[in-house]
């Protein structure tokens, strides 16, 4: 409401200095904030500071960014897709971060992001941004695990489950457990969300003498 009434600007200035202090429980609600001023005020009043934000080399305030970003796309839903080429780069310079908990928090975002857009046309982004999620599968944090099939499940909504498919299966059946694991959960969940569509993805076996494993309907062309 403040932000309404006075302007997205100079609310802004005193939230994006809070990202500053160490007590974590106001810097979470300080982005909670800055979310609900994007969605009031429209986002393009407030990305341009944040996005600017991002560029300070302290990880509490690049954290901070990134969860705001987070809430914002959660926020604002079909909207993400004005934005979406803007945000890309910054999330995946996020996604190739050292430190572990950034990358979960990127996750997070593009999920949010991914399922805003459904429908619009912005695959050429999101299989960029996949491309840089899917890395983290061999992470052992659960957390950041649980993030990474979120957005795969996220992917699965927006980029089309047999895309997804196509990545899980170069890795089903590695024989690394610590492989296998995490796609075998982007798998379950590809089957329980997009059963049907997944049929014309999968690889085509050859008839035998005394099998039929081709399906012609498939071929069909009216």
């Amino acid at each position: 409401m403040l932000g309404s009434a006075i302007g997205p600007h100079d609310v802004l200035a005193t939230l994006l200095n809070n990202l500053k202090v160490q007590e974590r429980q106001l810097r979470v609600c300080t982005t909670v904030a800055i979310a609900i001023v994007a969605e009031t005020c429209a986002p393009f009043t407030v990305l341009p500071a944040i996005m600017n934000e991002y560029r300070v080399p302290e990880i509490n305030v690049q954290n901070g960014v990134l969860k705001a970003l987070s809430f914002m796309f959660e926020y604002i839903g079909e909207m993400a897709k004005d934005y979406i080429y803007a945000v890309t780069p910054l999330l995946v310079d996020a996604l190739m971060e050292r430190d572990i908990v950034h990358r979960q928090i990127a996750m997070d975002a593009v999920a949010h992001l991914t399922l805003g857009v459904y429908g619009f046309g912005c695959e050429d982004a999101l299989i960029h941004i996949f491309n840089y999620v899917w890395p983290n599968m061999l992470e052992n944090s659960p957390h950041v695990i649980q993030r990474f099939v979120f957005a795969c499940d996220a992917m699965r909504v927006s980029l089309g489950p047999i895309k997804v498919l196509q990545y899980c299966l170069q890795a089903l059946w590695h024989p690394a457990r610590k492989v296998r694991e995490p796609i075998w959960k982007v798998f379950n969940n590809l089957i329980l969300g997009s059963q049907d569509a997944l049929v014309s993805g999968y690889p085509r076996v050859p008839n035998t003498e005394r099998n039929n494993f081709v399906r012609y309907e498939l071929d069909y062309v009216l």
